[in-house]
């Protein structure tokens, strides 16, 4: 079980209480300390943060006033008996603010801490988090972490495809001749440049869909070096496009071009059929994007041909 705490900006002024029998550490980054205590605490760009989290990675221009300061600790080892995360604000003449984050009973079976807060960026360098552990018979500990020594994530650059979408989808073509996949019925539901995932674990890459004969489907991912991989199939989707993926580009280029949005200068990222509730109505249509950054251009194509602008920056 978990504690989660969500904070704003934190407004409460108070003073430090302590104890007499309380043993205190402060925690050096990259300590043989910090590794036993095992805690893991990031502290990011509010905006940064926000885009990390958006599949299609949209960023708020300009960098935020906040960070975003995350903490998670597990009940165990050296902070078995963990019963408290505070925060605390100080100056040269001592302590402004202390606050508590997270609770945790002594007496109850939660054994995960996981807190995110708001903070100005211009206190950080004088805010330490304190992890109180123990208690009688064997006295208190606490642990210091100052927040302004915690490296700041910052967001990869998002990478290009190398492999336009044409050529993508052309090698997973070919390579799904070379494993017997006959595509002569295939339905092409989903080609999508993953410029941008969570965090940058995977290497970025393109992820194509087919849907075949009999309800089954067929998953490609195409590498930036133009090698290619056949992942788990997925069941095809009870409705299909009445409009192919080309035809559904070329319509929601013709209505941009409408608008007076030019996507020519930027690659094609996403092409997906998908099927939401609109209106409380299924509604099946093509989600398509292009560009990245602050230049994305997003539209939607419905199966009657019809095109809609979803964003443009």
């Amino acid at each position: 079980m978990r504690i989660a705490v969500v904070l704003g900006f934190l407004l409460l002024v108070g003073s430090a209480s302590g104890g007499s029998d309380v043993s205190r550490y402060q925690v050096e980054r990259g300590s043989q300390l910090e590794k036993e205590l095992g805690y893991e605490v990031s502290v990011q760009d509010k905006h940064d943060e926000w885009q990390s989290d958006s599949r299609d990675g949209i960023g708020i221009e300009g960098p935020a006033p906040e960070y975003v300061v995350k903490f998670h600790a597990t009940a165990g080892g050296k902070l078995k008996d963990l019963f408290e995360l505070d925060l605390a604000l100080t100056d040269a003449n001592g302590t402004l603010l202390h606050v508590p984050l997270a609770i945790r009973s002594r007496y109850n079976k939660e054994n995960q801490v996981d807190v995110r807060f708001l903070i100005k960026k211009d206190v950080i360098n004088r805010a330490v988090l304190t992890i109180r552990c123990g208690g009688p018979p064997q006295g208190e500990a606490s642990y210091a972490i100052r927040l302004g020594e915690v490296p700041v994530l910052n967001l990869p650059k998002k990478s290009m495809p190398k492999k336009s979408f044409t050529e993508a989808v052309a090698i997973a073509e070919q390579f799904l001749r070379g494993q017997k996949i006959d595509l002569s019925n295939g339905v092409l539901l989903r080609a999508e440049f993953r410029n941008y995932l969570r965090d940058e674990r995977e290497t970025p890459r393109w992820d194509i869909t087919w849907a075949l004969a009999g309800d089954k489907g067929v998953d490609v991912w195409v590498w930036q070096d133009g090698s290619a991989k056949l992942t788990r199939g997925r069941s095809s989707p009870r409705i299909l496009p009445k409009k192919s993926l080309m035809e559904a580009v070329t319509i929601a280029e013709e209505f941009l071009r409408g608008q007076k949005i030019d996507v020519s200068k930027h690659m094609l990222l996403r092409a997906e059929f998908t099927i939401n509730f609109i209106n409380d109505r299924e509604t099946p249509f093509w989600d398509i994007a292009w560009g990245l950054d602050h230049q994305r251009v997003i539209a939607s194509v419905l199966q009657d041909g019809s095109a809609k602008l979803i964003r443009a920056r």
